[in-house]
């Protein structure tokens, strides 16, 4: 952290005042000498804010003003990295609550109908697999709606990495409850991949279907899911 005097503030803020972001309203030293600045608020939708080169072949600029104007930068970015990062986050989960809900509420529906079909009789067993194929196709369908939007939120955290941000911090700033969301990282979404929730669920369903074959096999139904 850049420290000066109280002494020294007022003579170091006149001789950077031309490298000055336009959005610095104050600068101030507390007892500390520790510096600190404020800003009138950042949207993310300015340009990002950019180091004045020419300060450094300035030569009227002492090594304080010169600190004292990279300091300013380091917080004015910082700054305006958390708000477009806030401000992309709310765009990237713009109705990635419902489509959550509507997974979690599919995958529930699926598991319910399977763990259902072993107190079913004989007789409604045909009837319950269909409908199980159905629940796996309404949970699969939900899962890849959910991963394209999972895709967005990484690409919105991957393009802000650097900026040392806590993502359940910039989640929380974006006004979004993600924690119990699955998002993965940019690989995960790789084409030949497929989404992270879709991968897990085909496993569900997978399983399920092998299952639904076995029994079959062993009940001497030919005819299995």
């Amino acid at each position: 952290m850049t420290t000066i005097t109280a002494g020294d503030l007022d003579r170091v803020v006149t001789e950077a005042r031309a490298y000055q972001h336009p959005h610095l309203t104050g600068a101030s030293a507390d007892r500390f000498n520790r510096l600190t600045f404020t800003f009138r608020a950042f949207t993310g939708a300015e340009d990002e804010p950019q180091r004045p080169l020419y300060a450094w072949q300035d030569e009227s600029l002492t090594p304080e003003s010169r600190a004292f104007i990279d300091a300013q930068y380091d917080e004015a970015i910082h700054l305006w990295r958390a708000a477009a990062y806030t401000a992309a986050l709310k765009q990237a989960t713009n109705g990635a609550g419902a489509q959550w809900a509507a997974y979690a509420q599919a995958l529930a529906a699926m598991e319910e109908i399977f763990t259902s079909m072993d107190s079913k009789p004989d007789t409604h067993w045909r009837a319950t697999v269909s409908k199980l194929v159905n629940a796996q196709k309404a949970a699969l369908d939900a899962a890849i709606t959910w991963d394209h939007t999972g895709r967005a939120i990484s690409t919105v955290n991957d393009n802000f990495r650097y900026g040392a941000f806590s993502r359940a911090e910039m989640y929380e700033a974006a006004g979004v409850d993600a924690s119990q969301w699955v998002i993965g990282d940019s690989y995960d979404y790789e084409p030949f991949r497929g989404g992270p929730v879709t991968r897990e669920l085909q496993k569900r369903i997978d399983a399920q279907r092998e299952h639904l074959r076995t029994v079959a096999s062993l009940t001497g139904d030919r005819d299995p899911a």
